[in-house]
């Protein structure tokens, strides 16, 4: 039977959303050098009352980069808690990429 290194990372997250996609990224490095062919990232986790200030659209700036670190590390990214604004509308929102970075 084969086996499967699945890494799960919660952060520790601040109000300055390119500090929280850095460490997740750090974190996502170190997790596929040591095996991990999937990563389950929780990205951004802020009560509903910061949704409309830190939503973005999917592909903004957090999707891309998770996009660039999954195809670079070649492995499964999903990142999770990521807030979505789509037609005015907030969500609380996942995205999953393959190895090659497309969603």
């Amino acid at each position: 039977m084969a086996s499967f290194h699945l890494v799960l990372i919660q952060l520790q997250v601040s109000f300055i959303k390119s500090d929280n996609l850095t460490q997740a990224c750090g974190l996502v490095w170190e997790a596929a050098r040591g095996g991990a062919k999937m990563v389950n990232a929780l990205i951004l986790k802020f009560g509903m009352k910061y949704f409309p200030e830190y939503a973005e659209k999917i592909l903004g700036e957090s999707t891309q980069k998770l996009s660039e670190v999954a195809k670079e590390c070649s492995i499964y990214l999903i990142g999770v808690s990521i807030l979505e604004e789509d037609a005015g509308r907030l969500f609380n929102a996942s995205a999953v990429f393959r190895p090659d970075g497309t969603l």
